[in-house]
Protein backbone atom coordinates (compact mmCIF):
# COMPACT_ATOMS: atom_id res chain seq x y z
CA UNK A 1 0.00 0.00 0.00
CA UNK A 2 0.93 3.54 -0.97
CA UNK A 3 1.45 5.77 2.05
CA UNK A 4 0.50 9.76 1.58
CA UNK A 5 3.37 11.55 0.43
CA UNK A 6 3.41 14.96 -0.80
CA UNK A 7 5.68 18.19 -1.03
CA UNK A 8 4.38 21.75 0.66
CA UNK A 9 6.05 24.17 -1.50
CA UNK A 10 5.91 28.18 -2.33
CA UNK A 11 6.15 30.78 -4.71
CA UNK A 12 9.28 32.35 -3.06
CA UNK A 13 11.33 31.77 0.20
CA UNK A 14 9.85 34.28 3.00
CA UNK A 15 6.78 33.07 2.26
CA UNK A 16 5.80 31.40 5.55
CA UNK A 17 6.90 27.50 3.91
CA UNK A 18 8.81 26.55 7.28
CA UNK A 19 6.33 27.97 9.87
CA UNK A 20 3.22 26.36 8.12
CA UNK A 21 5.12 23.44 7.35
CA UNK A 22 6.19 22.88 10.59
CA UNK A 23 2.41 23.57 12.11
CA UNK A 24 1.45 20.85 9.22
CA UNK A 25 3.47 18.53 10.67
CA UNK A 26 2.37 18.77 14.28
CA UNK A 27 -1.58 18.81 13.10
CA UNK A 28 -1.05 15.46 11.60
CA UNK A 29 1.12 14.28 15.16
CA UNK A 30 -1.73 15.82 16.73
CA UNK A 31 -4.23 13.51 14.89
CA UNK A 32 -2.30 10.39 15.84
CA UNK A 33 -0.21 10.00 12.44
CA UNK A 34 3.45 9.15 12.31
CA UNK A 35 4.78 11.74 10.14
CA UNK A 36 8.36 11.60 8.14
CA UNK A 37 9.66 14.86 7.33
CA UNK A 38 11.92 15.53 4.52
CA UNK A 39 13.78 18.72 3.38
CA UNK A 40 14.76 19.56 -0.29
CA UNK A 41 18.19 20.92 -0.57
CA UNK A 42 21.30 20.64 1.69
CA UNK A 43 19.81 23.12 4.68
CA UNK A 44 20.93 21.85 8.18
CA UNK A 45 18.18 24.58 10.10
CA UNK A 46 15.00 24.19 8.25
CA UNK A 47 15.24 20.43 9.09
CA UNK A 48 15.61 20.57 12.89
CA UNK A 49 12.01 23.01 13.32
CA UNK A 50 10.49 19.85 10.95
CA UNK A 51 12.24 17.00 13.23
CA UNK A 52 10.88 19.00 16.45
CA UNK A 53 7.52 19.47 14.89
CA UNK A 54 7.41 15.58 14.11
CA UNK A 55 9.22 14.30 16.71
CA UNK A 56 11.39 11.99 14.54
CA UNK A 57 14.47 13.21 12.64
CA UNK A 58 14.37 14.94 9.60
CA UNK A 59 15.69 13.49 5.74
CA UNK A 60 17.74 15.42 3.27
CA UNK A 61 16.82 15.46 -0.58
CA UNK A 62 18.94 17.02 -2.56
CA UNK A 63 19.67 16.37 -6.19
CA UNK A 64 22.83 17.76 -6.09
CA UNK A 65 24.70 15.80 -3.50
CA UNK A 66 22.76 12.17 -3.81
CA UNK A 67 22.60 11.02 -7.41
CA UNK A 68 18.95 10.46 -8.66
CA UNK A 69 18.36 6.35 -8.13
CA UNK A 70 20.07 7.13 -4.53
CA UNK A 71 18.08 10.34 -3.71
CA UNK A 72 15.16 7.56 -5.09
CA UNK A 73 16.29 4.68 -2.70
CA UNK A 74 16.81 7.02 0.47
CA UNK A 75 13.22 8.34 -0.17
CA UNK A 76 11.97 4.86 -0.03
CA UNK A 77 13.36 3.59 2.68
CA UNK A 78 13.01 6.17 4.88
CA UNK A 79 9.45 7.27 4.01
CA UNK A 80 7.55 4.35 5.52
CA UNK A 81 5.67 6.29 7.71
CA UNK A 82 1.86 7.16 7.83
CA UNK A 83 2.69 10.12 5.93
CA UNK A 84 5.89 11.56 4.78
CA UNK A 85 6.01 15.61 3.98
CA UNK A 86 8.37 16.89 2.28
CA UNK A 87 9.20 20.75 2.89
CA UNK A 88 10.49 22.30 -0.21
CA UNK A 89 13.28 24.71 -0.88
CA UNK A 90 13.14 28.60 -1.73
CA UNK A 91 10.74 28.91 -4.38
CA UNK A 92 8.93 26.11 -6.39
CA UNK A 93 11.31 26.06 -9.14
CA UNK A 94 14.21 27.61 -7.96
CA UNK A 95 17.13 25.53 -8.38
CA UNK A 96 20.43 25.46 -10.60
CA UNK A 97 20.55 27.49 -12.86
CA UNK A 98 17.52 28.67 -15.19
CA UNK A 99 16.39 25.20 -15.58
CA UNK A 100 15.67 24.61 -11.83
CA UNK A 101 18.15 21.79 -11.52
CA UNK A 102 17.52 19.83 -8.65
CA UNK A 103 14.54 22.61 -7.21
CA UNK A 104 11.60 21.65 -5.43
CA UNK A 105 9.83 21.06 -8.74
CA UNK A 106 12.59 19.10 -9.52
CA UNK A 107 12.75 16.85 -6.70
CA UNK A 108 8.51 16.46 -7.07
CA UNK A 109 8.81 15.05 -10.58
CA UNK A 110 12.04 12.83 -9.56
CA UNK A 111 9.98 11.40 -7.00
CA UNK A 112 6.67 11.73 -8.43
CA UNK A 113 4.64 13.49 -5.28
CA UNK A 114 2.13 15.64 -5.37
CA UNK A 115 2.65 19.54 -4.23
CA UNK A 116 1.07 21.45 -1.92
CA UNK A 117 1.30 25.22 -3.01
CA UNK A 118 1.46 27.80 0.35
CA UNK A 119 0.96 31.52 -1.20
CA UNK A 120 1.44 34.21 0.84
CA UNK A 121 -1.87 36.01 0.28
CA UNK A 122 -1.34 39.20 2.35
CA UNK A 123 -0.80 42.43 -0.21
CA UNK A 124 -3.08 39.86 -2.67
CA UNK A 125 -6.84 38.98 -3.91
CA UNK A 126 -7.50 37.80 -7.85
CA UNK A 127 -3.94 38.69 -8.27
CA UNK A 128 -3.33 34.88 -6.43
CA UNK A 129 -5.11 33.10 -8.25
CA UNK A 130 -2.49 34.38 -11.37
CA UNK A 131 0.14 33.45 -9.39
CA UNK A 132 -1.12 30.14 -8.43
CA UNK A 133 -2.15 29.54 -12.34
CA UNK A 134 1.75 30.44 -13.66
CA UNK A 135 2.79 28.20 -10.98
CA UNK A 136 0.88 25.38 -11.88
CA UNK A 137 1.18 25.43 -15.55
CA UNK A 138 4.71 26.34 -15.99
CA UNK A 139 5.96 24.86 -19.33
CA UNK A 140 8.11 21.95 -18.87
CA UNK A 141 8.98 22.69 -15.50
CA UNK A 142 5.27 21.89 -13.84
CA UNK A 143 5.31 19.42 -11.36
CA UNK A 144 1.80 17.73 -10.02
CA UNK A 145 0.39 20.61 -8.35
CA UNK A 146 -2.64 19.43 -6.80
CA UNK A 147 -3.78 21.67 -4.00
CA UNK A 148 -3.48 25.39 -2.48
CA UNK A 149 -3.12 26.87 1.15
CA UNK A 150 -3.25 30.50 2.01
CA UNK A 151 -0.75 31.95 4.37
CA UNK A 152 -0.84 35.57 5.83
CA UNK A 153 -4.59 35.86 5.16
CA UNK A 154 -6.33 39.48 6.54
CA UNK A 155 -9.46 37.36 7.89
CA UNK A 156 -12.95 35.91 6.56
CA UNK A 157 -14.05 38.17 3.93
CA UNK A 158 -10.41 38.43 2.31
CA UNK A 159 -10.10 34.12 2.49
CA UNK A 160 -13.40 33.59 0.96
CA UNK A 161 -12.40 36.24 -1.91
CA UNK A 162 -9.05 34.83 -2.54
CA UNK A 163 -10.43 31.18 -2.59
CA UNK A 164 -12.82 32.04 -4.98
CA UNK A 165 -10.67 33.68 -7.66
CA UNK A 166 -8.17 30.61 -6.97
CA UNK A 167 -11.04 27.60 -7.40
CA UNK A 168 -12.61 29.67 -9.97
CA UNK A 169 -9.90 30.40 -12.09
CA UNK A 170 -7.40 27.66 -11.72
CA UNK A 171 -9.47 24.64 -10.83
CA UNK A 172 -7.25 24.13 -7.56
CA UNK A 173 -8.95 23.32 -4.54
CA UNK A 174 -7.69 25.60 -1.62
CA UNK A 175 -7.88 23.55 1.36
CA UNK A 176 -7.58 26.38 3.87
CA UNK A 177 -5.81 29.24 5.43
CA UNK A 178 -3.75 31.07 8.04
CA UNK A 179 -3.97 34.43 9.65
CA UNK A 180 -0.48 36.16 9.96
CA UNK A 181 0.64 35.24 13.07
CA UNK A 182 2.75 37.65 15.01
CA UNK A 183 2.59 35.50 18.04
CA UNK A 184 4.80 32.56 16.59
CA UNK A 185 7.51 33.98 14.87
CA UNK A 186 10.68 31.77 13.65
CA UNK A 187 13.81 34.32 14.22
CA UNK A 188 16.48 34.54 11.93
CA UNK A 189 20.48 35.29 11.93
CA UNK A 190 23.09 35.17 9.19
CA UNK A 191 22.62 31.44 8.16
CA UNK A 192 18.92 30.93 7.95
CA UNK A 193 16.50 30.77 11.29
CA UNK A 194 17.95 30.36 14.95
CA UNK A 195 18.52 26.61 15.07
CA UNK A 196 15.74 24.84 17.14
CA UNK A 197 18.06 23.73 19.70
CA UNK A 198 18.65 27.20 20.64
CA UNK A 199 14.64 27.64 21.20
CA UNK A 200 12.90 26.62 24.49
CA UNK A 201 9.92 28.10 23.81
CA UNK A 202 9.63 26.58 19.92
CA UNK A 203 7.52 23.22 21.88
CA UNK A 204 4.51 25.89 22.74
CA UNK A 205 4.56 27.52 19.55
CA UNK A 206 4.93 24.41 17.27
CA UNK A 207 1.54 23.18 19.10
CA UNK A 208 -0.49 26.96 18.33
CA UNK A 209 0.66 26.35 15.09
CA UNK A 210 -0.61 22.78 14.88
CA UNK A 211 -4.07 23.46 16.73
CA UNK A 212 -4.44 26.34 14.08
CA UNK A 213 -3.73 24.09 11.18
CA UNK A 214 -6.36 21.81 12.57
CA UNK A 215 -8.48 24.57 12.64
CA UNK A 216 -8.31 25.67 9.02
CA UNK A 217 -7.13 23.14 6.71
CA UNK A 218 -8.54 20.50 5.57
CA UNK A 219 -6.03 17.70 6.43
CA UNK A 220 -8.51 14.83 5.12
CA UNK A 221 -8.85 16.12 2.07
CA UNK A 222 -4.81 16.49 1.72
CA UNK A 223 -4.08 13.19 2.44
CA UNK A 224 -6.32 11.81 0.43
CA UNK A 225 -5.22 14.00 -2.41
CA UNK A 226 -1.46 12.62 -1.30
CA UNK A 227 -2.50 9.29 -2.10
CA UNK A 228 -3.22 9.60 -5.39
CA UNK A 229 0.41 8.44 -6.24
CA UNK A 230 1.93 5.43 -8.27
CA UNK A 231 2.75 2.47 -5.96
CA UNK A 232 6.71 2.61 -7.20
CA UNK A 233 8.74 -0.74 -6.51
CA UNK A 234 11.59 -0.53 -3.94
CA UNK A 235 14.96 1.06 -5.03
CA UNK A 236 17.51 -0.82 -4.12
CA UNK A 237 20.39 0.71 -1.91
CA UNK A 238 24.12 -0.88 -2.15
CA UNK A 239 24.93 -3.34 0.40
CA UNK A 240 26.53 -2.17 3.81
CA UNK A 241 28.59 -4.27 5.45
CA UNK A 242 29.95 -3.21 9.24
CA UNK A 243 34.08 -3.52 9.10
CA UNK A 244 34.58 -4.51 12.33
CA UNK A 245 32.41 -7.19 14.38
CA UNK A 246 33.04 -4.98 17.45
CA UNK A 247 31.68 -1.11 16.88
CA UNK A 248 34.08 1.83 16.43
CA UNK A 249 33.50 5.00 18.61
CA UNK A 250 32.80 7.52 16.85
CA UNK A 251 32.04 11.06 18.59
CA UNK A 252 29.92 13.71 16.88
CA UNK A 253 29.80 16.97 17.73
CA UNK A 254 26.50 17.68 19.53
CA UNK A 255 25.40 20.95 20.95
CA UNK A 256 24.15 24.30 20.28
CA UNK A 257 27.57 25.50 18.72
CA UNK A 258 27.81 22.36 16.31
CA UNK A 259 24.77 20.46 14.93
CA UNK A 260 24.89 20.46 11.49
CA UNK A 261 24.97 16.81 9.89
CA UNK A 262 22.49 14.99 7.41
CA UNK A 263 20.94 12.46 9.42
CA UNK A 264 21.18 9.86 6.29
CA UNK A 265 25.18 10.24 6.78
CA UNK A 266 25.04 9.55 10.56
CA UNK A 267 23.25 6.25 9.85
CA UNK A 268 25.69 5.46 7.17
CA UNK A 269 28.11 5.64 9.63
CA UNK A 270 26.68 3.38 11.97
CA UNK A 271 25.77 1.15 8.91
CA UNK A 272 29.67 0.63 8.89
CA UNK A 273 30.19 -0.03 12.38
CA UNK A 274 30.13 2.81 14.03
CA UNK A 275 28.97 3.69 17.89
CA UNK A 276 27.69 6.95 17.70
CA UNK A 277 28.71 8.94 20.65
CA UNK A 278 27.39 12.45 20.95
CA UNK A 279 29.94 15.03 22.42
CA UNK A 280 29.60 18.86 23.42
CA UNK A 281 32.56 21.26 23.09
CA UNK A 282 30.47 23.49 25.05
CA UNK A 283 29.59 21.35 27.93
CA UNK A 284 32.03 18.38 28.29
CA UNK A 285 35.41 18.35 29.52
CA UNK A 286 36.89 16.04 27.55
CA UNK A 287 35.97 13.41 24.14
CA UNK A 288 34.02 10.64 25.15
CA UNK A 289 36.33 8.18 26.68
CA UNK A 290 37.12 5.60 24.14
CA UNK A 291 36.68 7.88 20.85
CA UNK A 292 38.50 6.20 18.22
CA UNK A 293 37.52 9.10 15.25
CA UNK A 294 36.10 12.34 15.38
CA UNK A 295 32.97 13.55 13.38
CA UNK A 296 32.56 17.42 13.72
CA UNK A 297 30.23 18.93 12.19
CA UNK A 298 29.12 22.89 10.80
CA UNK A 299 27.51 25.55 13.38
CA UNK A 300 27.62 28.79 14.74
CA UNK A 301 31.34 28.55 17.13
CA UNK A 302 31.09 32.53 16.18
CA UNK A 303 27.63 32.81 18.47
CA UNK A 304 28.77 30.87 21.41
CA UNK A 305 32.90 32.04 20.90
CA UNK A 306 33.79 32.88 24.49
CA UNK A 307 32.07 29.69 26.10
CA UNK A 308 34.06 27.47 23.52
CA UNK A 309 37.80 29.42 23.91
CA UNK A 310 36.72 28.63 27.89
CA UNK A 311 36.17 25.13 27.48
CA UNK A 312 39.73 24.50 28.47
CA UNK A 313 39.90 20.97 29.56
CA UNK A 314 37.82 20.38 26.09
CA UNK A 315 40.22 22.30 24.15
CA UNK A 316 43.58 20.11 25.84
CA UNK A 317 41.51 16.85 25.46
CA UNK A 318 41.12 17.33 21.78
CA UNK A 319 44.84 18.66 20.90
CA UNK A 320 45.90 15.68 22.75
CA UNK A 321 43.67 13.23 20.79
CA UNK A 322 45.17 15.03 17.38
CA UNK A 323 48.39 14.46 18.74
CA UNK A 324 48.35 10.76 19.02
CA UNK A 325 46.50 10.48 15.70
CA UNK A 326 42.87 10.54 16.46
CA UNK A 327 40.99 10.24 12.64
CA UNK A 328 39.36 13.84 12.87
CA UNK A 329 36.80 15.21 9.93
CA UNK A 330 35.26 18.83 10.59
CA UNK A 331 33.31 20.79 8.20
CA UNK A 332 32.95 24.80 8.19
CA UNK A 333 32.24 25.82 11.64
CA UNK A 334 34.00 22.70 12.97
CA UNK A 335 37.03 23.84 10.78
CA UNK A 336 36.89 27.31 12.41
CA UNK A 337 37.02 25.59 15.95
CA UNK A 338 40.17 23.63 14.42
CA UNK A 339 41.97 26.88 13.76
CA UNK A 340 44.41 28.86 15.54
CA UNK A 341 41.66 31.64 16.65
CA UNK A 342 38.44 33.16 15.44
CA UNK A 343 37.04 36.59 15.28
CA UNK A 344 33.12 37.26 15.39
CA UNK A 345 31.19 40.13 14.26
CA UNK A 346 32.36 42.68 16.77
CA UNK A 347 35.69 42.66 16.38
CA UNK A 348 36.36 40.34 19.64
CA UNK A 349 39.04 37.38 19.04
CA UNK A 350 39.62 34.25 21.11
CA UNK A 351 42.08 31.92 20.56
CA UNK A 352 40.63 28.31 20.15
CA UNK A 353 42.13 24.16 19.15
CA UNK A 354 44.90 25.40 17.02
CA UNK A 355 45.26 22.14 15.49
CA UNK A 356 45.29 23.40 12.65
CA UNK A 357 47.87 26.86 11.53
CA UNK A 358 44.78 29.34 10.53
CA UNK A 359 42.84 32.46 11.99
CA UNK A 360 39.10 33.09 10.81
CA UNK A 361 36.86 36.09 10.84
CA UNK A 362 33.47 36.95 10.82
CA UNK A 363 32.57 39.37 7.64
CA UNK A 364 29.19 41.13 7.00
CA UNK A 365 28.63 39.23 4.08
CA UNK A 366 28.42 35.91 2.42
CA UNK A 367 31.62 34.61 1.39
CA UNK A 368 30.46 31.51 -0.72
CA UNK A 369 27.02 30.48 -1.37
CA UNK A 370 26.09 27.29 -3.63
CA UNK A 371 26.80 23.95 -5.02
CA UNK A 372 30.55 22.92 -5.55
CA UNK A 373 32.36 20.11 -7.54
CA UNK A 374 35.41 18.82 -5.20
CA UNK A 375 38.45 17.56 -6.81
CA UNK A 376 40.78 16.07 -3.94
CA UNK A 377 44.22 16.43 -5.07
CA UNK A 378 45.62 14.83 -1.90
CA UNK A 379 44.59 11.72 0.04
CA UNK A 380 43.12 12.51 2.98
CA UNK A 381 41.79 10.78 6.06
CA UNK A 382 38.08 10.45 4.46
CA UNK A 383 39.43 10.52 0.62
CA UNK A 384 41.95 9.81 -2.39
CA UNK A 385 43.52 11.43 -4.31
CA UNK A 386 41.70 11.93 -7.90
CA UNK A 387 38.02 11.76 -6.48
CA UNK A 388 35.62 14.24 -7.70
CA UNK A 389 33.14 14.86 -5.23
CA UNK A 390 29.28 17.18 -5.43
CA UNK A 391 29.49 19.70 -2.34
CA UNK A 392 28.24 22.67 -1.09
CA UNK A 393 29.67 25.57 0.41
CA UNK A 394 27.93 28.56 2.77
CA UNK A 395 29.53 30.79 4.83
CA UNK A 396 29.98 34.68 6.23
CA UNK A 397 33.41 33.93 7.40
CA UNK A 398 37.00 34.08 5.54
CA UNK A 399 40.36 32.26 6.71
CA UNK A 400 43.55 33.20 6.51
CA UNK A 401 46.73 31.40 7.49
CA UNK A 402 48.83 28.20 5.89
CA UNK A 403 47.09 27.49 2.43
CA UNK A 404 44.89 25.06 1.56
CA UNK A 405 45.92 21.98 -0.08
CA UNK A 406 43.45 19.16 -0.17
CA UNK A 407 40.78 19.97 -3.09
CA UNK A 408 40.20 21.98 -5.70
CA UNK A 409 36.44 23.80 -5.45
CA UNK A 410 34.76 24.98 -8.65
CA UNK A 411 31.28 25.95 -8.77
CA UNK A 412 28.47 23.56 -9.50
CA UNK A 413 27.56 25.27 -12.73
CA UNK A 414 31.11 27.88 -13.90
CA UNK A 415 33.27 25.63 -13.17
CA UNK A 416 35.90 28.22 -14.51
CA UNK A 417 35.58 29.34 -11.46
CA UNK A 418 37.25 27.72 -8.59
CA UNK A 419 40.22 27.90 -5.87
CA UNK A 420 41.73 25.57 -3.51
CA UNK A 421 40.37 24.38 -0.12
CA UNK A 422 40.09 21.55 2.73
CA UNK A 423 43.09 22.11 5.19
CA UNK A 424 45.07 18.20 6.37
CA UNK A 425 47.16 17.97 9.26
CA UNK A 426 48.43 14.69 10.35
CA UNK A 427 45.28 12.46 10.79
CA UNK A 428 42.81 15.39 10.36
CA UNK A 429 40.91 17.00 7.37
CA UNK A 430 38.52 20.42 8.07
CA UNK A 431 37.53 22.63 5.39
CA UNK A 432 34.76 24.80 4.05
CA UNK A 433 32.76 22.22 1.98
CA UNK A 434 30.40 20.27 3.29
CA UNK A 435 30.21 16.95 1.75
CA UNK A 436 27.38 13.67 2.04
CA UNK A 437 28.35 10.37 2.91
CA UNK A 438 26.19 8.71 0.59
CA UNK A 439 27.48 10.94 -2.42
CA UNK A 440 30.16 8.13 -2.14
CA UNK A 441 30.32 5.84 0.18
CA UNK A 442 33.64 4.65 -0.01
CA UNK A 443 34.07 8.44 2.15
CA UNK A 444 32.86 6.93 5.32
CA UNK A 445 34.24 3.69 4.76
CA UNK A 446 37.75 5.20 4.45
CA UNK A 447 37.46 7.26 7.44
CA UNK A 448 35.96 4.26 9.99
CA UNK A 449 38.95 2.46 8.01
CA UNK A 450 41.77 4.91 9.55
CA UNK A 451 40.03 3.87 12.95
CA UNK A 452 40.09 0.22 12.51
CA UNK A 453 43.33 0.41 11.63
CA UNK A 454 44.61 2.98 14.65
CA UNK A 455 42.68 -0.02 16.67
CA UNK A 456 44.77 -2.95 15.44
CA UNK A 457 48.29 -0.98 15.50
CA UNK A 458 47.88 0.08 19.31
CA UNK A 459 46.38 -3.44 19.99
CA UNK A 460 49.90 -4.59 18.88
Amino acid sequence: MTHPAFVVAAASSGSGKTTFTSGLIRALTLKGLRVQPFKVGPDFIDPSYLAAAAGRPCRNLDGHLLPGPRLEALFRRQAEADVAVVEGVMGLYDGLGPEGLYSTAWTARRLDLPVLLVVDAAAGATSVAAVVHGFATLPNLAPSLVAVVLNRVGGEAHAETVTEAVENLTKLPVLGWLPKMDDVIFPSRHLGLVPALERAELALQLDRLGREVLARVDLERLLALASRRRDLPPAPLEEIVPLSDHPLRVAYGWDRAFHFYYRDALDLLESFGAELVPTSPLADEALPEGTEALFMGGGYPEVFLDELADNIPYLTSLRSAHAAGLPIYGECGAMMYFGRGLTDGRGHRRELAGLLDIETTMTDRLQRFGYVHVDVLEDTVLQEKGQRLPGHEFHYSVASGVAPDAYRVSRARREILSWPEGYRSGSLLAGYVHLHFWSDSTLPRRFLGQALGRRSTHVR
